[in-house]
Order: C-alpha cells, then structure tokens, then sequence
C-alpha cells in the first residue's frame, strides 16, 4: 500500500508540474507574478501529500504578527520539511538552499524563477554572497526567506548545532527571526528513504525573535539559548 501510494503521489505530482510549467513559465517567468509560482507549488505538494496520506497540524501561527517578511528558521529532519512548510505557511517565502539542487530537473528552474537563492556551502566567499543576495532581496521585494541554520538533515532526529547565516539574514535586512518547529517527518522519511510514510506532522511556530536587538557578535549566545529553549526536544 505504502509503495503503491508512493507511485501514485509522484505520477500525479509529475503530470501536475508538467500541465503547469507553460503557465508557471508565463505568468511568472514572463509578467513576473511570482506569487502564482507558490500557487502552483502548493497545488502541487497538496495534491501528492494527500495521496500520500500526509496530513499537517499547525500550531501557535495565530499569535504571530506577520506584517514584517520573516526570516523563517525551522529545524531540518527530512526532505519532506520545505514543501510542507511552504504548503502550512501562509507566506511565499525565498528559501536559502544548496547549489546542488539547482540541477533538479524543472524544480531547479522553478526554484531560480521563485528567486530562491543558491548557496555553495564548500566556499567561504560563496556563502557570504548568498548571504548578501538574501538581504538584497528582503529589502527591496520585503519577501521572507526560510533557512535551515543546521546546514543540512538530522540523520538520527537531534537537533544540531544552529549556524548563524539566517540570523545574520534578518538582523542586516532588519527584519524579525520566525523560528518554527517540525515534528514527525523523520519518520515519515528518514534520510535515505525512497518511500513516504502516511502520518501526521506537526508544525510549531513561536514568538518572532528581534536579532538587531544584539551586537553580531553576540549572536552565537542568542542562537544557543533559542536553540535550547525551543528545539531541545522535538515532540508532538
């Protein structure tokens, strides 16, 4: 059942993505209505998580005042974080994400489109330039950003370690920090997984965090007490 649900969420997530890149290619490539991107992209992700047998509970959003583009960080256990974040989130945010994922067949050049940006993780420079091309674009088209500080997944569900890029982000853009929660996803699929699992995943959005507040150098100190505070424990 499982594998066949699998086949079936990415045929139709295949054929939806096909029937829509003319238009994606049009309307957002072409008049610049990037917002129809997310459209599509969330038609896409609710279609194949339903087939999926996916659902998302999402709590705490209501006491956030989202009238500042964000700098969204969540932790990161699963290639299923991004689009269920884009698919809960009542936002169109620009993710920061590694340059390798430009190469993803259409996704990749969906993801340029959108204005995500790339970053080569292997390069010191590299880095800040994606840095730089995030606050650019938060200041001049004040679109929110999701970052996941831990660099990459959480092979075994703890929480590593946060880097500071996405607070940097927000703190030159002066915007506020969304941290948000995500529980339940390594279950449904764990790195090195091929196929989903049917669940429910939990998405936990706190109080918005000011890192202008604080000097950058004072930066690490705030990152490890949100960090401790917020992502210790990661439960449903």
């Amino acid at each position: 059942m499982r594998l066949t649900r699998n086949i079936l969420a990415s045929l139709l997530a295949f054929l939806l993505i096909l029937l829509l890149f003319l238009p994606v290619w049009f309307i957002s490539g072409i008049c610049r209505r990037e917002a129809f991107i997310y459209s599509s992209a969330r038609l896409v992700i609710g279609a194949a998580v339903r087939v999926l047998g996916v659902r998302t509970v999402v709590r705490g959003l209501d006491a956030v005042d989202l009238s500042r583009p964000p700098v969204i960080i969540s932790n990161h256990l699963s290639n299923l974080d991004g689009p269920l974040l884009v698919l809960a989130l009542p936002l169109n945010p620009r993710v920061l994400i590694k340059s390798e994922a430009r190469r993803i067949p259409l996704v990749g050049w969906v993801m340029k489109l959108a204005g995500f940006v790339f970053v080569d993780r292997s390069s010191a420079p590299r880095r800040q330039e994606a840095l730089a091309a995030a606050v650019e674009r938060i200041t001049r088209a004040r679109c929110p950003f999701l970052v996941f500080p831990e660099g990459t997944r959480s092979r075994d569900g703890v929480t590593r370690p946060f880097k500071r890029g996405g607070f940097l982000i927000a703190r030159r853009a002066g915007v506020p920090v969304l941290p948000v929660r995500i529980s339940g996803t390594q279950r449904l699929l764990p790195p090195g997984r091929a196929t989903c699992a049917a669940g429910t995943v939990f998405i936990d959005v706190f109080p918005l965090v000011d890192p202008g507040q604080v000097a950058e150098s004072e930066l690490p100190g705030l990152i490890r007490g949100l960090q401790q505070k917020l992502y210790t424990e990661e439960k449903a």
